[in-house]
């Protein structure tokens, strides 16, 4: 199913410090927001990394992009992120990272621009709005901080992007970001919607006798289910390694596949998925890409299953739109 030059979305932990209230770390009950006590546990290491991506790997695949993205957690919250990059980069092209950089210090983010220095390269900054709007979604994140360590990282030459998500609350502010991104040195400024409010319009919750409520900033983001799945991995050539060595087709995939493992009523698909078989850690890398029995049923599954992850995320159209540039 994949050829021989594949790009990898690597999720090395699934640790992060903020309580994004939309993300899958949390849940609503009764009103109140809380954290899953499973996450923060985990994380892969870097004798682990050097044992997935070993020579026998290489023989068979090139690196073209390497995406250290969290589906439930936060890249810069890994111990080994640094000395992965390091061990990985000689046989890559391109490395992006996703962090909603408040954790850690300029010192570090500068050391990471210069580990960067050399390859084609981009690290995302979660910054939805301004000092005083940004936390409300992002809780236990400071906006000055991440200011800070992204411009440590601009200046030490690293290639930044400030990414705003639009919410009500917060929609007011796009052009006043847009205006201080281009002032700090950040090469790109983009500002999305986010595909969660396809599940509600609001999302109202108490967090520290707080009360919040986030909601779409209009009614216009709509989307419909085309029938036709148009996988995105399948396109790019990329597949997902999770924190536990688990490989998947994508973050989605992987996804439902944490929610099934935690009793949540999920995917017929993955009753194919083999999490020994289909493990970096126990078995060949390569072997997985090249014989996966689960990858050639999830091909068949787009037109016999249409309750899959795919059916319902790779199937729908205008699910994210960027209003602005």
């Amino acid at each position: 199913m994949f050829n021989e030059n594949v790009n990898v979305h690597i999720e090395l932990t699934d640790k992060c410090n903020a309580l994004c209230s939309m993300c899958g770390r949390q849940y609503i009950e009764n009103g109140e927001l809380k954290k899953v006590p499973t996450f923060d546990k985990n994380e892969l290491s870097i004798t682990e990394i050097r044992n997935i991506f070993d020579n026998r790997f290489f023989e068979k695949f090139n690196l073209n992009r390497i995406n250290f993205c969290g589906n439930i957690s936060d890249p810069i919250t890994s111990m080994d992120l640094c000395s992965t990059i390091e061990y990985l980069k000689p046989h890559c092209k391109r490395i992006d990272i996703a962090t909603n950089g408040s954790l850690r210090t300029p010192k570090y983010f500068k050391n990471l621009a210069n580990i960067l220095k050399g390859i084609d390269h981009r690290v995302t900054f979660a910054l939805d709005g301004l000092e005083d709007t940004h936390s409300y979604y992002r809780i236990n994140t400071s906006f000055n901080k991440v200011i800070k360590n992204a411009k440590a990282f601009i200046d030490a030459g690293g290639n930044a992007r400030w990414q705003f998500i639009i919410f009500n609350h917060n929609k007011h502010q796009i052009d006043t970001a847009k205006k201080m991104s281009k002032e700090l040195g950040f090469n790109e400024f983009v500002s999305i919607r986010t595909q969660r409010f396809a599940r509600a319009d609001e999302w109202t919750f108490i967090h520290k006798n707080k009360k919040y409520k986030l909601e779409e900033p209009d009614n216009s983001l709509s989307f419909e289910v085309s029938g036709d799945v148009k996988c995105k991995a399948k396109k790019d050539n990329e597949f997902y390694l999770d924190y536990q060595g688990n490989v998947h087709m994508c973050c989605y995939l992987g996804g439902s596949y944490l929610k099934k493992r935690f009793d949540q009523n999920e995917d017929a698909i993955l009753e194919w998925y083999d999490d020994k078989k289909n493990n970096a850690i126990q078995n060949d890398l390569s072997d997985i890409l090249l014989n996966s029995e689960f990858f050639k049923h999830l091909q068949n599954s787009w037109s016999v299953l249409p309750s899959t992850s795919c059916k319902r995320f790779c199937s729908k159209k205008n699910l994210r739109k960027k209003l602005y540039d």
